[in-house]
């Protein structure tokens, strides 16, 4: 049995997550090299399921399955603003630009959840928080100096806003991890419902 590491996610428009770079660039240049792992500007997206290592014959399963629940759901609009760490900015392990809430944002995952678990996928045991991953603090240089530096950095930072992206479908990927990063490859797409809110 084949296995490949896989997630359910949104995927931003080229020119949005070029944008979120651009504009993010003073954020990374506040901190030396080596701190903090910057997610490069093709990887930005917005996770809805983590599923790990998933069996090769699940896709076709998957793409029947999440086909047929993501249709009920029409396209919407999500924002994009606040910048943060997980679990907070004193400690943090995991840099992130946040997403207004959304009640169409928080059922599409509900859904997605559902869909996982009829391939055996647990699920998650804290609340869906939704977000795009910026940058990873890395273990080496992580000390209380260069926890400080990036709470400093965090506070300093300006409210950013994106505006509205549209949510017009989900997409199943493949995450091969290899020396130089993570590289994600799209297995299929699902469409959300042709028509508007």
């Amino acid at each position: 049995m084949s296995l490949i590491r896989t997630f359910i996610a949104i995927p931003l428009p080229s020119p949005l997550q070029k944008r979120i770079w651009r504009e993010t660039a003073p954020l990374r240049d506040s901190i030396e090299r080596g701190i903090i792992r910057w997610v490069p500007p093709e990887n930005i997206h917005l996770t809805l399921k983590f599923l790990g290592n998933t069996p090769e014959e699940n896709s076709d399963t998957l793409k029947k399955i999440i086909t047929r629940e993501i249709l009920k759901y029409p396209a919407f609009e999500i924002s994009l603003r606040k910048i943060g760490a997980y679990p907070n900015i004193s400690r943090p392990n995991v840099i992130w630009l946040g997403i207004e809430e959304s009640s169409k944002l928080f059922s599409l995952q509900k859904s997605v959840e559902k869909v996982a678990s009829q391939i055996g996928s647990l699920p998650e045991k804290r609340r869906f928080s939704a977000h795009l991953t910026l940058g990873r603090v890395s273990r080496k240089g992580y000390n209380k100096q260069s926890r400080a530096k990036i709470r400093i950095m965090l506070e300093k930072t300006p409210g950013y806003d994106f505006g509205k992206v549209r949510v017009k479908s989900i997409h199943l990927f493949e995450s091969q991890l290899k020396e130089s990063g993570a590289e994600y490859r799209s297995l299929f797409e699902a469409k959300l419902g042709e028509f508007f809110e």
